[in-house]
């Protein structure tokens, strides 16, 4: 009895230490905080802001177009690596649209942002941004 005895907690010890002793499969959230280029073709100057915190975004966006300034900013959120927002334009460029939405998938190493754009002149076309800070 005594030999069963011990046997059963010599397992159960070792299902415990082995429970607890495994790299935990979770994975931890990219901080998406900071400055991002702006990387689509023909823009210059160009930098986004973003503020992430519980899965609320803010974004902010500047940029220049042939010489011309554009500025926009929005709210939305983070689900997993996906980020939705929509933005209003502050300082538009003429004939441009002046809202939208921006999806956008996080890189698996966090340091690119890529998806696409729809405006409220119902166009759409890719966007990215690539970590700077």
């Amino acid at each position: 009895m005594k030999s069963r005895l011990f046997i059963l907690l010599l397992i159960t010890s070792f299902f415990f230490n082995f429970g607890y002793s495994q790299k935990k499969s979770a994975t931890s959230k990219i901080d998406i905080n900071g400055v991002w280029a702006d990387i689509n073709s023909g823009v210059e100057n160009a930098v986004a802001i973003i503020s992430e915190k519980n899965g609320e975004v803010i974004f902010s966006h500047y940029l220049e177009w042939k010489g011309q300034k554009f500025v926009e900013s929005g709210k939305g959120k983070r689900i997993g690596n996906t980020i939705t927002y929509t933005v209003n334009v502050t300082l538009p460029i003429d004939g441009w649209a002046t809202a939208g939405t921006h999806t956008l998938i996080l890189s698996e190493d966090g340091n690119t942002l890529e998806g696409t754009f729809q405006d409220n002149k119902n166009r759409n076309g890719p966007i990215a941004f690539k970590r700077v800070r």
